[in-house]
């Protein structure tokens, strides 16, 4: 992806689609109890890390990255910055933060501007 509205576009999208997909199990009453706490715990680890997600595009902002996207997978953090190129101190407070922010550890943390490949 080229612009950082197309990553928050995805991100939003593929969360959507997982939370649509959980509801479905949810509401399904031809699957057990089991299953359905199952897709309730899987919803709350959602909005847990939407949440996570939105408190690091925050505080990025309040640091002046405006513009970014934060996606957390089960191992790892993508971060998309409306910038062309960063320095090594704006690398290393982003990373600073989503560290903060995600527990992740520093090698789990991906940070890309407009211009990466």
């Amino acid at each position: 992806l080229d612009t950082v509205s197309g990553a928050r576009l995805m991100k939003e999208q593929t969360r959507a689609k997982n939370k649509e997909t959980l509801l479905e199990i949810i509401n399904n009453v031809n699957i057990s109890e089991e299953q359905k706490q199952a897709a309730v715990d899987d919803m709350i680890a959602l909005t847990d890390v939407a949440e996570e997600e939105t408190a690091a595009e925050i505080l990025l902002e309040s640091k002046g990255f405006d513009d970014v996207v934060v996606s957390i997978t089960d191992d790892t953090v993508d971060v998309v910055v409306n910038a062309y190129e960063l320095s090594e101190a704006q690398r290393a407070k982003i990373e600073d933060i989503i560290i903060r922010k995600t527990c992740m550890a520093p090698e789990a943390i991906v940070i890309s501007t407009l211009n990466a490949s």
